[in-house]
């Protein structure tokens, strides 16, 4: 008989109950081989360690439990015999209780709640999109007019609504827009406005930038992952039709760190060689096109006094250019002021765009309703101002 079946024989005598001389009597081997085979198996069984545990998700608790012939005297060593993960528990409280020659051990372990910062760095970790450098499609017209395009679609407000369908209007919005103008003209230019309220909270509990908590919404990563992917799939669609195309982030009052860390990843992830990024945290922007003077802002501060400080701050643009318009966003609605100096020619503009967000709570309690979501794209000669818009009106 080989050592191996012999050995199973003496484990199934171990329940017999019997005496030792009997066992041995019975496997038809010598007492003092069977005494030498059952200390084996004892000393086997002795080292092995039989877990349980219970889990509670609700509380982020979890008890576990082994019999073991050793007693663990630190938690260093618990945490070593009770294989805790201690990237996801955190050893609490833990106790031991003699049982004959063996040991109960028993720990109750909490789950590791992760900050903001861990979650943004398992976030970053794990994302890891497929990027594939555009084929251009965009040919030479010849027998179309160059022209500057300016595209600001600020307070979409990522996240605002559960189950909301703005990724797909966000979409269609721009598609709609960009093929409308390729059809007509030229696009030479195009300046696409990012941020101004893209994300609807700036912090990991569900609150703007200045505190202000909204109400149901995503996990903030959610939201971000969501304006991420949105954003990336936009920008190279529109450096398909344009010659050059420069985003340009303007922060909002909703989200200034949030969609900052936003614009300055997709300046990071997109490499397209006629995309010109001008993500620098400045909440006033001016860009000159032909005699067209661009300034970008969100609008959640005064603009009674905008034609002062634009013309101050910016002073050798604004003395070659002829046409001035500043666009903002934050009132989700469109409206045109016009500021007429002495030469009409001197004029400025303030254009307020309107927003493709759907009514919330917040803004139903506080009767901000009525206001036609959409989006606009406005067309500027280069020597002869502002010559077209066109218009997305959401259903």
């Amino acid at each position: 008989m080989n050592n191996t079946k012999l050995l199973k024989r003496v484990e199934a005598s171990l329940k017999w109950k019997k005496s030792n001389a009997y066992c041995a009597k019975s496997l038809n081997i010598d007492l003092e081989t069977y005494l030498k085979l059952k200390k084996e198996l004892v000393s086997k069984s002795s080292n092995q360690v039989t877990y349980t545990q219970s889990v509670n998700l609700e509380k982020g608790e979890s008890r576990i439990e082994c019999i073991t012939s050793k007693n663990p005297k630190t938690p260093e060593e618990i945490i070593k015999l009770l294989n805790i993960d201690t990237e996801v528990w955190k050893l609490s409280q833990y106790w031991n209780k003699q049982q004959n020659d063996k040991w109960l051990v028993s720990a109750l372990v909490t789950q590791i709640k992760k900050t903001e910062e861990t979650l943004l760095e398992d976030l970053l970790k794990n994302y890891n999109p497929s990027y594939k450098p555009l084929t251009r499609l965009k040919k030479e017209k010849n027998n179309l007019e160059d022209i500057c395009a300016v595209l600001s679609i600020q307070d979409i407000h990522f996240g605002k609504i559960e189950n909301d369908n703005i990724t797909e209007e966000y979409t269609e919005a721009v598609v709609n827009l960009i093929t409308k103008t390729d059809k007509i003209y030229n696009i030479d230019k195009l300046y696409y406005v990012i941020g101004g309220d893209i994300l609807n909270v700036d912090t990991f509990l569900g609150t703007t930038t200045s505190g202000t908590p909204i109400g149901q919404y995503p996990m903030a990563y959610d939201m971000y992952k969501q304006a991420f992917d949105a954003l990336f799939n936009s920008i190279r669609y529109m450096s398909e039709y344009a010659n050059e195309l420069h985003v340009v982030y303007i922060p909002g009052n909703h989200d200034r760190l949030s969609s900052y860390h936003l614009a300055h990843a997709l300046s990071k992830a997109i490499r397209e060689e006629n995309i010109y990024w001008h993500v620098e945290y400045d909440e006033r922007k001016v860009f000159t096109c032909g005699d067209n003077f661009f300034a970008f802002e969100h609008g959640d501060t005064n603009t009674k006094n905008s034609l002062m400080i634009y013309a101050t701050e910016n002073s050798a643009a604004w003395g070659i250019t002829k046409y001035r318009t500043l666009y903002t966003g934050h009132y989700h609605k469109k409206k045109t002021i016009e500021y007429i100096t002495e030469d009409e020619s001197t004029g400025f503009t303030l254009k307020i765009l309107p927003s493709l967000s759907k009514t919330d709570y917040y803004h139903y309690h506080n009767k901000f309703v009525g206001n036609k979501r959409a989006a606009i794209i406005d067309i500027h000669s280069y020597d002869e101002g502002k010559i077209a818009e066109f218009i997305y009106n959401a259903i």
